[in-house]
């Protein structure tokens, strides 16, 4: 039931955690500094790799988020299994990862397993639509692409991939951006 329709099958899996109150809101991890990390420091949605003692992607997904923030989701939550993207497409090695789509009532307590991430936020779905706050960066020399701007660093990327398809949210219509 939530395993990929596609022939390749996902390495990691990530949980956007939608929350209907009181401001529409999804759950963004900020990862620590870490030089071996590709993702040092950016801005994602709970989740990791498969291991050994997963049966299934979607048991790494809910393994992930509850060692990544303490919630554990429940089936109920879940409400839409979405296709799976590839993650790191600027790195060495990307990875096919599967999305699932968690809605609950009411924000639950977040206690960040310090290790690997450094921080918490709920990006607020009503400021993500705007897409005149979003902005073009150079991300590294001679490579821009489009960005949700945050207080200390932006989103962008897979994340901000995955966010742009789930909220309808036209990249093409950011200022500045000739993608």
């Amino acid at each position: 039931m939530h395993q990929s329709a596609k022939g390749s099958v996902p390495e990691a899996a990530v949980a956007i955690i939608t929350c209907a109150g009181p401001d529409e809101a999804i759950l963004l991890l900020k990862r620590v500094e870490n030089d071996r990390d590709p993702w040092s420091g950016h801005y994602a949605f709970p989740g990791g790799k498969r291991e050994c003692d997963d049966d299934t992607i979607y048991q790494t997904c809910l393994r992930e988020v509850y060692e990544e923030t303490g919630i554990t989701l429940a089936d109920a939550d879940l409400q839409r299994v979405c296709e799976p993207a590839r993650a790191g497409r600027n790195v060495k090695a990307p990875i096919l990862v599967q999305p699932y789509v968690f809605n609950l009532d009411t924000r639950p307590p977040v206690t960040v397993e310090q290790k690997e991430i450094d921080s918490h936020v709920w990006l607020s779905v009503r400021s993500f639509k705007q897409v005149d706050l979003h902005r073009v960066h150079e991300i590294v020399p001679d490579m821009t692409r489009p960005v949700f701007p945050m207080n200390d660093y932006y989103i962008w990327g897979f994340t901000y991939g995955l966010l742009c398809r789930l909220l309808d949210v036209d990249v093409a219509a950011v200022p500045g951006w000739n993608g």
